[in-house]
């Protein structure tokens, strides 16, 4: 029990970390990007009709804001894992973290794995039930 414990919180902090790292990396992309499409934008309003040029851009925008929320749930996965909370979560965070070639796929792949244990798993279960007594 005590290993599982040292590995979910070691899990726990990388995982906060590369999300913290991975909004601050998100940040200055969409500053380089914004000023990149400022002269993109001024091209294509001289071929393009407006209503397009505003749909690629609000598009990239959306791509972006799923990006984002993206990272907090794997910083919110990371303090899951921390509390022993939220099973599931964890799991499919790690899942979808696995997208993120290549520091999150190492990252989400080590994570799965030791989500799989059983004594992990009863280790989040006994979490619930002590949660729920108190």
């Amino acid at each position: 029990m005590d290993r599982d414990q040292r590995h979910l919180k070691i899990l726990s902090k990388v995982q906060i970390i590369f999300g913290i790292t991975n909004l601050f990396v998100s940040y200055l992309y969409y500053k380089a990007i914004f000023i990149l499409v400022d002269e993109y934008r001024k091209f294509l309003e001289q071929s393009n009709p407006e209503v397009e040029v505003a749909l690629l851009l609000g598009f990239g925008f959306v791509i972006f804001l799923i990006g984002i929320v993206i990272l907090f749930c794997i910083i919110l996965a990371g303090q899951s894992l921390a509390r022993f909370e939220n099973y599931k979560f964890c799991f499919i965070v790690a899942a979808f973290e696995c997208l993120m070639i290549p520091f999150g796929t190492i990252i989400g792949i080590s994570t799965i794995l030791i989500l799989r244990r059983d004594s992990v798993k009863t280790l989040f279960e006994n979490a619930k039930v002590q949660k729920d007594v108190s």
